[in-house]
Protein backbone atom coordinates (compact mmCIF):
# COMPACT_ATOMS: atom_id res chain seq x y z
CA UNK A 1 0.00 0.00 0.00
CA UNK A 2 3.24 2.52 0.69
CA UNK A 3 4.85 1.36 -2.14
CA UNK A 4 1.08 2.42 -4.39
CA UNK A 5 1.04 6.08 -2.59
CA UNK A 6 4.89 6.55 -3.55
CA UNK A 7 4.66 5.60 -6.99
CA UNK A 8 1.16 8.28 -7.36
CA UNK A 9 3.16 10.63 -5.12
CA UNK A 10 6.08 10.06 -7.79
CA UNK A 11 3.89 10.09 -10.97
CA UNK A 12 1.60 13.33 -9.65
CA UNK A 13 4.96 14.96 -9.11
CA UNK A 14 6.80 13.88 -12.57
CA UNK A 15 3.14 15.09 -14.01
CA UNK A 16 3.30 19.01 -12.25
CA UNK A 17 7.20 18.85 -13.54
CA UNK A 18 5.78 18.13 -16.77
CA UNK A 19 3.28 20.55 -16.56
CA UNK A 20 5.82 23.39 -15.45
CA UNK A 21 8.09 22.47 -18.16
CA UNK A 22 5.76 22.65 -21.28
CA UNK A 23 4.10 26.03 -19.04
CA UNK A 24 7.33 27.35 -19.41
CA UNK A 25 8.34 26.50 -22.67
CA UNK A 26 4.68 28.05 -24.16
CA UNK A 27 5.55 31.25 -22.13
CA UNK A 28 8.76 31.38 -23.43
CA UNK A 29 7.89 31.03 -26.87
CA UNK A 30 4.63 33.55 -26.61
CA UNK A 31 7.83 35.51 -25.22
CA UNK A 32 9.47 35.11 -28.16
CA UNK A 33 6.76 35.82 -30.18
CA UNK A 34 5.53 39.19 -28.81
CA UNK A 35 9.32 40.31 -29.50
CA UNK A 36 9.39 38.69 -33.35
CA UNK A 37 6.23 40.89 -33.67
CA UNK A 38 7.36 43.58 -32.08
CA UNK A 39 11.05 43.78 -33.80
CA UNK A 40 8.87 43.44 -37.29
CA UNK A 41 6.93 46.56 -36.53
CA UNK A 42 9.89 48.65 -35.57
CA UNK A 43 11.67 47.99 -38.89
CA UNK A 44 8.87 47.71 -41.31
CA UNK A 45 7.78 51.04 -39.24
CA UNK A 46 11.70 52.50 -39.58
CA UNK A 47 12.31 51.42 -42.78
CA UNK A 48 8.39 52.91 -44.32
CA UNK A 49 9.74 56.17 -42.41
CA UNK A 50 13.43 56.65 -44.46
CA UNK A 51 12.10 55.33 -47.53
CA UNK A 52 9.38 58.74 -46.98
CA UNK A 53 12.21 61.04 -46.33
CA UNK A 54 13.79 59.49 -49.55
CA UNK A 55 10.69 60.30 -52.26
CA UNK A 56 10.45 63.59 -50.40
CA UNK A 57 13.75 64.75 -51.27
CA UNK A 58 13.71 63.37 -54.86
CA UNK A 59 12.44 66.13 -56.72
CA UNK A 60 14.50 68.60 -55.43
CA UNK A 61 17.26 66.66 -54.73
CA UNK A 62 20.90 67.82 -56.79
CA UNK A 63 23.23 65.89 -54.76
CA UNK A 64 23.15 62.11 -53.28
CA UNK A 65 24.92 63.50 -50.08
CA UNK A 66 21.75 63.35 -47.69
CA UNK A 67 20.03 60.57 -49.43
CA UNK A 68 22.74 58.19 -49.67
CA UNK A 69 22.78 58.19 -45.66
CA UNK A 70 19.37 57.57 -45.95
CA UNK A 71 19.62 54.75 -48.45
CA UNK A 72 22.59 53.06 -45.72
CA UNK A 73 19.91 53.03 -43.21
CA UNK A 74 17.26 52.19 -45.55
CA UNK A 75 18.93 49.19 -46.58
CA UNK A 76 19.99 47.91 -43.64
CA UNK A 77 16.59 47.70 -42.27
CA UNK A 78 14.95 46.10 -45.48
CA UNK A 79 17.48 43.38 -44.99
CA UNK A 80 17.46 42.68 -41.24
CA UNK A 81 13.30 42.67 -42.20
CA UNK A 82 14.03 39.49 -44.45
CA UNK A 83 14.40 37.37 -41.20
CA UNK A 84 11.60 38.85 -39.24
CA UNK A 85 8.74 38.69 -42.65
CA UNK A 86 6.36 36.41 -43.66
CA UNK A 87 6.73 37.23 -47.09
CA UNK A 88 10.67 37.61 -47.98
CA UNK A 89 10.04 37.89 -51.49
CA UNK A 90 8.07 41.16 -51.18
CA UNK A 91 11.26 42.84 -48.82
CA UNK A 92 13.74 41.55 -51.49
CA UNK A 93 11.83 43.26 -54.23
CA UNK A 94 11.63 46.38 -51.67
CA UNK A 95 15.58 46.04 -51.60
CA UNK A 96 16.09 45.67 -55.39
CA UNK A 97 14.30 48.70 -56.05
CA UNK A 98 15.81 50.60 -53.63
CA UNK A 99 19.17 49.93 -54.83
CA UNK A 100 17.72 50.41 -58.49
CA UNK A 101 16.76 54.05 -57.47
CA UNK A 102 19.58 54.74 -55.66
CA UNK A 103 21.64 54.04 -58.87
CA UNK A 104 20.09 56.66 -60.98
CA UNK A 105 21.66 60.22 -61.19
CA UNK A 106 20.12 63.08 -58.99
CA UNK A 107 17.80 65.79 -60.74
CA UNK A 108 19.88 68.43 -62.54
CA UNK A 109 19.80 71.70 -60.94
CA UNK A 110 17.73 74.30 -63.44
CA UNK A 111 18.52 77.53 -62.93
CA UNK A 112 15.13 78.62 -64.52
CA UNK A 113 12.59 76.25 -62.28
CA UNK A 114 8.25 76.24 -62.30
CA UNK A 115 6.97 77.82 -59.62
CA UNK A 116 5.72 76.48 -56.81
CA UNK A 117 3.06 76.77 -54.94
CA UNK A 118 2.51 78.21 -50.94
CA UNK A 119 1.38 74.51 -50.57
CA UNK A 120 4.32 73.00 -52.22
CA UNK A 121 6.91 75.23 -50.31
CA UNK A 122 5.85 74.45 -47.31
CA UNK A 123 5.24 71.05 -47.73
CA UNK A 124 9.22 71.03 -48.94
CA UNK A 125 9.94 73.30 -46.06
CA UNK A 126 8.18 70.64 -43.60
CA UNK A 127 10.28 67.72 -45.57
CA UNK A 128 13.66 69.03 -44.91
CA UNK A 129 13.19 70.09 -40.98
CA UNK A 130 11.96 66.32 -40.97
CA UNK A 131 14.83 65.39 -43.06
CA UNK A 132 17.34 67.52 -40.27
CA UNK A 133 15.87 65.84 -37.31
CA UNK A 134 16.39 62.43 -38.11
CA UNK A 135 19.91 63.28 -39.48
CA UNK A 136 20.52 64.73 -36.16
CA UNK A 137 19.20 61.51 -34.71
CA UNK A 138 21.72 59.21 -36.51
CA UNK A 139 25.10 61.79 -35.83
CA UNK A 140 23.73 61.01 -32.12
CA UNK A 141 23.33 57.15 -32.69
CA UNK A 142 27.16 57.18 -34.19
CA UNK A 143 25.72 56.42 -37.62
CA UNK A 144 27.70 59.08 -39.02
CA UNK A 145 30.26 60.78 -38.06
CA UNK A 146 29.90 64.91 -37.03
CA UNK A 147 31.91 66.13 -39.95
CA UNK A 148 29.39 64.36 -42.50
CA UNK A 149 25.82 65.27 -40.62
CA UNK A 150 27.70 69.11 -40.87
CA UNK A 151 27.81 68.79 -44.56
CA UNK A 152 24.77 67.11 -45.41
CA UNK A 153 22.63 69.82 -42.97
CA UNK A 154 24.84 72.49 -44.78
CA UNK A 155 22.88 70.70 -48.12
CA UNK A 156 19.58 71.07 -46.62
CA UNK A 157 20.06 74.63 -45.90
CA UNK A 158 20.83 75.58 -49.32
CA UNK A 159 17.57 73.46 -50.46
CA UNK A 160 16.05 75.54 -48.03
CA UNK A 161 17.62 79.34 -49.36
CA UNK A 162 16.46 77.59 -52.94
CA UNK A 163 12.60 76.89 -51.82
CA UNK A 164 12.66 80.42 -50.31
CA UNK A 165 14.25 82.39 -53.52
CA UNK A 166 11.87 80.32 -55.74
CA UNK A 167 8.80 82.65 -56.35
CA UNK A 168 11.87 85.66 -56.90
CA UNK A 169 13.63 83.68 -59.54
CA UNK A 170 10.48 82.75 -61.32
CA UNK A 171 9.21 86.09 -61.84
CA UNK A 172 13.10 87.38 -62.35
CA UNK A 173 13.17 84.97 -65.19
CA UNK A 174 9.57 85.67 -66.71
CA UNK A 175 10.24 89.81 -66.71
CA UNK A 176 13.60 88.51 -68.19
CA UNK A 177 11.75 86.78 -71.03
CA UNK A 178 9.12 88.75 -71.55
CA UNK A 179 11.39 92.33 -72.12
CA UNK A 180 11.03 94.19 -68.98
CA UNK A 181 14.17 94.49 -67.97
CA UNK A 182 13.78 97.23 -65.34
CA UNK A 183 11.79 94.78 -62.96
CA UNK A 184 13.99 91.71 -63.93
CA UNK A 185 16.78 93.32 -62.98
CA UNK A 186 15.59 94.63 -59.22
CA UNK A 187 14.48 91.50 -58.78
CA UNK A 188 18.02 89.32 -59.86
CA UNK A 189 19.19 92.14 -57.47
CA UNK A 190 17.14 91.00 -54.49
CA UNK A 191 18.30 87.32 -55.61
CA UNK A 192 21.99 88.33 -55.74
CA UNK A 193 21.25 90.07 -52.50
CA UNK A 194 19.83 87.35 -50.86
CA UNK A 195 22.39 84.46 -52.28
CA UNK A 196 25.57 87.04 -50.71
CA UNK A 197 24.33 87.69 -47.21
CA UNK A 198 23.26 83.47 -46.89
CA UNK A 199 26.98 81.55 -45.44
CA UNK A 200 25.35 78.07 -47.00
CA UNK A 201 29.03 76.85 -49.35
CA UNK A 202 27.28 74.65 -51.63
CA UNK A 203 28.22 74.10 -55.66
CA UNK A 204 24.79 75.10 -56.54
CA UNK A 205 24.91 78.25 -55.05
CA UNK A 206 27.55 79.29 -57.09
CA UNK A 207 25.70 78.14 -59.98
CA UNK A 208 22.98 80.46 -59.05
CA UNK A 209 25.19 83.61 -58.79
CA UNK A 210 26.92 82.90 -62.26
CA UNK A 211 23.30 82.50 -63.41
CA UNK A 212 22.06 85.99 -61.36
CA UNK A 213 25.74 87.86 -62.55
CA UNK A 214 25.17 86.24 -66.10
CA UNK A 215 21.95 87.88 -66.44
CA UNK A 216 22.51 90.98 -64.75
CA UNK A 217 25.50 91.89 -67.41
CA UNK A 218 22.92 91.19 -70.01
CA UNK A 219 20.75 93.89 -68.60
CA UNK A 220 22.87 96.18 -67.55
CA UNK A 221 25.14 96.41 -70.31
CA UNK A 222 22.82 98.46 -72.74
CA UNK A 223 22.25 100.91 -69.97
CA UNK A 224 26.21 101.65 -69.73
CA UNK A 225 26.42 102.15 -73.27
CA UNK A 226 23.57 104.53 -72.74
CA UNK A 227 25.32 106.62 -70.31
CA UNK A 228 29.05 106.37 -72.19
CA UNK A 229 26.86 107.78 -75.32
CA UNK A 230 24.88 109.94 -74.04
CA UNK A 231 25.94 114.23 -73.31
CA UNK A 232 25.50 114.56 -69.72
CA UNK A 233 26.13 110.93 -67.98
CA UNK A 234 26.22 112.08 -64.51
CA UNK A 235 22.27 113.20 -64.94
CA UNK A 236 21.07 109.87 -66.85
CA UNK A 237 22.75 107.81 -64.01
CA UNK A 238 21.31 109.93 -61.42
CA UNK A 239 17.43 108.92 -63.22
CA UNK A 240 18.40 105.31 -63.93
CA UNK A 241 19.28 105.16 -59.96
CA UNK A 242 16.02 106.56 -58.59
CA UNK A 243 14.22 104.64 -61.37
CA UNK A 244 15.64 101.32 -60.31
CA UNK A 245 15.49 102.74 -56.31
CA UNK A 246 11.41 103.74 -57.13
CA UNK A 247 11.12 100.50 -58.34
CA UNK A 248 12.81 98.27 -55.61
CA UNK A 249 10.54 99.98 -53.18
CA UNK A 250 7.52 98.41 -55.14
CA UNK A 251 9.04 95.07 -55.37
CA UNK A 252 9.35 94.83 -51.87
CA UNK A 253 6.55 95.91 -51.00
CA UNK A 254 5.03 93.27 -53.02
CA UNK A 255 7.07 90.48 -51.58
CA UNK A 256 6.17 91.40 -48.07
CA UNK A 257 2.25 91.58 -48.89
CA UNK A 258 2.68 87.54 -50.11
CA UNK A 259 4.74 86.69 -47.99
Amino acid sequence: MATLQILTIVILFIIVLVSVVVGSRAHQKELELKERRLKLLQLKNRADRMEQHIIGLRSINTDMIVSDVFYDFYLENLRELISYTDDPEKIEQRIAKAEAEREEAPAHMNVEPDEMSFHEKTKYKERLTKAAKMLLYMRRKGRISNTHYKLCYVYLRWLNLWIQLNRQIVQANKNFHSGDMRVAQTLYSVIHSHLKSNNVDRPEKKELEKFVDGRMQEILAPQIMAIQEAENPEEVLSELVHSIEDLSAGVASEQLKDE
